[in-house]
């Protein structure tokens, strides 16, 4: 079994982790602190961990004249705020998570890192965003999900919202087929089975669940 031993981001945590038992008084074993890891995005699970954790899958669309769908959008969103720890004796350029959102960003062909402000109740909130919107991007993010699957419900989400499926949403907002009253009622029934919405769960994907040997 391989088990993954460098992070990608955070590092710092965890060497001041190391730190603090190297320092222990009956610590006989020292542990090493390694670098980043800088492989490619798409030779390991990692990114499909990532987007367990911050990211989700999004179906929407506007409901024109004669009851038809229009301006419909399919995407997954994964963001990250923009400091890594506030209040901090960190270097400004590695306090940063715009390294890490720009090589998702070119591993899943997107155009741009978009910076996001949102003004919340106590604070407001600023993060790096990349979505996959064109059909590149979503194909990309296809065939990573398809090597490395989602397994918590992210999964369904990920079948409904991107899957190159005659189904499924990602192909009918590719092949126009919304543009009938029967293509709009299937997506309007797939958008409300998705994140939040859905009621019915399928772990059947758990069966296949992966590890690297």
């Amino acid at each position: 079994m391989v088990i993954w031993e460098r992070l990608r981001t955070k590092i710092e945590a965890l060497h001041r982790l190391i730190d603090w038992l190297n320092a222990r008084p009956n610590s006989n074993i020292k542990l090493p602190k390694l670098e980043l890891d800088n492989s490619p995005l798409g030779s390991n699970p990692w990114l499909s961990g990532f987007i367990e954790s911050d990211g989700n899958f999004y179906c929407g669309f506007e409901i024109g004249e004669n009851n038809i769908a229009k301006r419909v959008k399919c995407y997954m969103r994964i963001s990250q705020k923009r400091n890594y720890r506030l209040n901090t004796e960190i270097p400004a350029d590695k306090n940063t998570n715009l390294d890490i959102m720009e090589k998702i960003r070119e591993y899943l062909s997107v155009s741009k890192v978009t910076e996001i402000k949102r003004d919340r109740e106590n604070y407001t909130e600023l993060a790096y965003e990349v979505r996959t919107l064109k059909k590149e991007s979503c194909d990309r993010l296809i065939n990573y999900l398809t090597i490395y699957p989602l397994f918590s419900s992210k999964h369904q989400d990920f079948l409904v919202a991107c899957v190159r499926s005659r189904k499924k949403a990602h192909n009918i907002r590719i092949c126009k087929s919304y543009t009938s009253i029967e293509g709009t009622s299937k997506l309007i029934f797939l958008k409300n089975s998705m994140n939040t919405k859905r009621t019915q769960f399928n772990w059947d994907s758990l069966d296949n669940f992966y590890c690297l040997m």
